[in-house]
């Protein structure tokens, strides 16, 4: 048995650097120091949309890192755990990941010097990179399930708790702001605040019922304890039903946010209800299924995992 594998101690190790550096980044663009020539909001402020929500809608950031931090904290502690746990989460995921910090940090240039098609693209592939490296934790925690579930239930917990739902907290929120980053890229190409707006509500539209369907019917078994996703999006209609709904002349748009912050409740309600169900009557992973139990240093034969 290998005690070590180190490729993927260096690559873990490099992720951890990667993700100290981004926090440090985040830091002075939050403060317009450094490199920065002006703090984040006080550039998103001269870049308002007609979907961008009240400006406390963002403290969300705190908690998207404190999550990512307890994920980064998890997945460093593999470096000292022998290569089953190194082996645990594919080179695709670590390297998805760390291009996503890298990104990540690309963005919070290209916003302050207010390069705001290039910024939206950089936050589409951050959203591709940080699917992908949810997609890659969810296979693999599924895969290697029942062996798991056998000897370390611990990190059976972790991979769910806050590598997957961590992962889905933060794809969700940067999908929000690339929509608004979208709609604000339609407006300084000549189409009308409330046209860009209803374009990027159509897609968020689109993105929760399709996400709803897919989690339900398609892919139960990778992503059931992904709970983290309609939160996100209720908080972000919050804030902008909070900053944009008049009740004593609503617009179209806005009627429309509230539309869709009724719907999300629903379908976070729903979801809520079936994954209990579903826990309770068909468990995931259970002692008497057909499925066979592999270990992670035998993952090699599942070629996304290697």
């Amino acid at each position: 048995m290998r005690v070590n594998s180190l490729n993927r101690i260096v690559l873990i190790t490099i992720c951890t650097v990667v993700f100290i550096a981004v926090l440090i980044v985040n830091a002075l663009a939050g403060a317009g120091k450094g490199p920065f020539h002006s703090s984040t909001g006080n550039v998103s402020a001269l870049y308002e949309t007609d979907i961008t929500p009240a400006g406390w809608t963002f403290s969300i950031w705190g908690v998207i890192y404190t999550w990512l931090t307890l994920l980064v904290i998890y997945t460093t502690s593999y470096v000292f755990r022998g290569a089953w746990a190194q082996s645990l989460l594919p080179y695709t995921f670590y390297f998805c990941w760390m291009a996503n910090l890298v990104l990540n940090m690309i963005w919070l240039l290209l916003w302050d010097r207010e390069l705001m098609l290039a910024a939206l693209v950089v936050l589409i592939l951050m959203v591709i990179t940080s699917c992908t490296a949810l997609f890659c934790c969810c296979f693999a925690t599924d895969y290697y399930g029942l062996w798991l579930r056998a000897y370390h239930r611990k990190d059976l917990f972790c991979l769910r708790v806050l590598v997957q739902n961590g992962l889905a907290l933060y794809t969700t929120w940067t999908s929000i702001a690339s929509l608004i980053n979208f709609s604000l890229v339609l407006h300084l190409w000549g189409v009308a605040k409330s046209t860009a707006a209803t374009a990027s509500l159509c897609i968020l539209f689109a993105e929760v019922v399709a996400w709803f369907l897919m989690e339900n019917w398609l892919l139960d078994r990778w992503v059931r304890n992904i709970l983290t996703v309609y939160p996100v999006v209720i908080l972000a209609l919050v804030g902008n039903v909070f900053k944009h709904y008049n009740t004593d002349d609503p617009t179209p748009n806005s009627v429309f946010m509230v539309v869709l912050l009724v719907l999300a409740c629903v379908l976070l309600i729903s979801r809520l209800i079936t994954v209990i169900w579903r826990n309770m009557w068909r468990p995931l992973h259970s002692p008497g299924s057909a499925r066979l139990m592999v270990s992670p240093l035998d993952g090699g034969a599942f070629k996304i995992l290697t």
